[in-house]
């Protein structure tokens, strides 16, 4: 996927921000930190911020409903298809017990 430019350079100062937190809890062990804390704490409202900007929940949401959907149709249509074939199988077994004693005669 190519996000194009000034996406991709926001996206990468997330990541930044993501990796220098990352870094400080990992210097600071298991010590507990101001510092540490307030990094998690920029960290989650940049991603937040990010989210909000690029990836609205409006937009979440009406893909999640398109997907939904389509996820129906897929299936009713899938579920045609099983009842097409068990229709033909029947069928099938239904003129096989009827030809067979016909044919069986001549």
């Amino acid at each position: 996927m190519c996000l194009p430019q000034p996406l991709f350079i926001r996206f990468e100062s997330v990541l930044e921000v993501v990796d220098d937190t990352l870094r400080s809890a990992t210097e600071a062990r298991k010590k507990t930190s101001k510092d540490v804390d307030a990094k998690f704490k920029e960290a989650i409202d940049a991603l937040s911020a990010y989210e909000n900007k690029y990836h609205p929940k409006e937009a979440v949401a009406e893909t999640m409903a398109e997907a939904e959907a389509k996820d129906k149709k897929s299936s009713m249509i899938l579920n045609k298809l099983k009842q097409a074939l068990r229709v033909r199988e029947e069928l099938t077994s239904l003129l096989r017990c009827i030809l067979i004693p016909i044919l069986s005669h001549w």
